[in-house]
């Protein structure tokens, strides 16, 4: 049984993430946030603690923190066809 972490956040990871090895939360939360191109804004000057009690308390540090620690944009696939297939059922 692993015991390894999210670098991200410190929670159980489930593998090596778009370069990093994360856990499911961060590797959701980076993939919405590059689909989207989401921008996000720091109220507190860009320090806040990322860890797996704070991970959502600021979108833009945690967003950081990602690529810091190894996530790649260019590893984000577009979303699946079959998606789009489903909802015009």
């Amino acid at each position: 049984q692993s015991s390894e972490k999210c670098v991200i956040c410190g929670d159980k990871a489930t593998g090596k993430h778009y370069g990093a090895l994360s856990c499911d939360g961060c590797k959701g939360f980076f993939r919405r946030s590059v689909r989207k191109r989401h921008q996000y804004t720091c109220r507190f000057g860009g320090s806040c603690i990322v860890d797996i009690h704070h991970r959502n308390t600021c979108r833009r540090c945690r967003y950081e923190m990602c690529v810091k620690r190894g996530m790649r944009t260019d590893s984000v696939q577009n979303e699946r066809d079959t998606i789009q297939q489903v909802k015009h059922r």
